[in-house]
């Protein structure tokens, strides 16, 4: 499952924008609210790395990654993520049947 093959940082993205799904939320506030603070890095590229990072997972899936983005507007900086609600409703079911089973 692609859960199963995040990283623990990748993890921690995601599992957020699923709590949250409908809602975009920009890098920083990804940064602050599900890794715990920016450490000094650039939000923008801190996030970047680990979407990146999913790439593994994304590939073996053979699917589009679960989540959207958007490009900040022109003279910002910093992408947009977010999450369907039909997409989240999909793998909280199967964490659920993963716990049960």
């Amino acid at each position: 499952m692609f859960l199963d093959e995040l990283a623990p940082q990748a993890r921690r993205i995601f599992e957020y924008l699923l709590r949250n799904p409908g809602r975009g939320f920009h890098c920083t506030e990804l940064v602050d609210k599900a890794l715990g603070g920016s450490n000094g890095a650039d939000p923008a590229k801190r996030v970047a790395g680990v979407v990146y990072g999913m790439t593994k997972a994304y590939d073996d899936s053979g699917r589009r990654y679960p989540f959207y983005w958007w490009e900040a507007p022109e003279g910002s900086a910093g992408a947009t993520y977010a999450v369907r609600p039909s997409v989240a409703a999909v793998f909280l079911a199967a964490q659920l049947g993963q716990r049960e089973g």
